[in-house]
């Protein structure tokens, strides 16, 4: 019986429980993932204001992103159906804050992009679950280092425009320039990993850490309010992108088995 079907034939528990033949390693950055976002989500509504939908949906959002990561890892094709939804739970929360820019990121191109990918997975897997990694030739990691620092930078000085902040951001302040190097570097980067994950390159788990990197220093700085008032929701942003840059080094090391 091939492993297809074997899955297909599960108990009902275990497809319940999804989870319930991960190993412990990845057991536990889900509960610890899910544990801090939860404890934060409770601290938010008792300070603030549990009718905030924008910080139900981050929570959401947060869990349902981490299980695609960690699904991601294991080389499953399902991750994209998770990876589909989350990014549409995000899409609302920069509707909501007013940020254009990043509304068309998540619904008009991050959700197309997981598409494309489960298809690409899907067609080159043996077995329609897992797919085989591959390595990137050394050439082409040279263009996509050159091209996408090129974009970071040109993209970093559009952004810093008055007009053109007021458009991606959804409002006519002025952000410091740090702020749109930040913006500008894991927009670019995130481009570039799409690509690389579609075509099963073992790379972008590498390209993942340095971008989770970038995140997790943008969160903070708006958690903290270093430019604006704080934003609550940036906390739980912060942990997702910690568990995130967990997940991807032992991409890195599961990739390669």
């Amino acid at each position: 019986m091939s492993k297809h079907n074997i899955n297909v034939h599960k108990p009902w528990y275990k497809i319940v429980i999804f989870f319930w033949e991960w190993n412990i390693f990845e057991r536990v950055l889900l509960g610890l993932n899910f544990s801090v976002t939860l404890a934060l989500l409770i601290y938010l509504c008792v300070t603030g204001s549990p009718k905030d939908w924008t910080i139900w949906v981050s929570f959401a959002g947060n869990f349902v992103n981490i299980v695609s990561v960690i699904l991601a890892t294991k080389k499953r094709v399902s991750c994209f159906a998770w990876g589909i939804i989350a990014v549409a739970l995000f899409g609302a929360i920069a509707w909501n804050s007013h940020a254009f820019g990043n509304m068309i990121l998540y619904w008009g191109f991050y959700i197309p992009a997981q598409i494309v990918a489960w298809i690409l997975w899907y067609k080159s897997s043996d077995n329609k679950i897992e797919i085989k990694p591959r390595g990137m030739k050394w050439w082409y990691i040279l263009i996509a280092v050159v091209v996408t620092t090129g974009l970071i930078v040109g993209f970093t000085f559009i952004e810093h425009i008055d007009k053109f902040q007021a458009w991606w951001f959804g409002q006519d302040k002025q952000y410091a320039f740090f702020h749109s190097a930040l913006d500008a570097s894991i927009l670019m980067m995130s481009l570039t990993m799409t690509i690389f994950a579609w075509l099963r390159f073992r790379e972008r788990w590498v390209l993942s850490i340095i971008i989770d990197l970038v995140q997790t220093a943008f969160w903070i700085i708006l958690a903290i309010g270093v430019e604006r008032d704080a934003e609550p929701t940036a906390w739980i942003m912060m942990v997702s992108s910690l568990s995130m840059l967990t997940a991807a080094i032992y991409g890195v090391i599961n990739w390669r088995k």
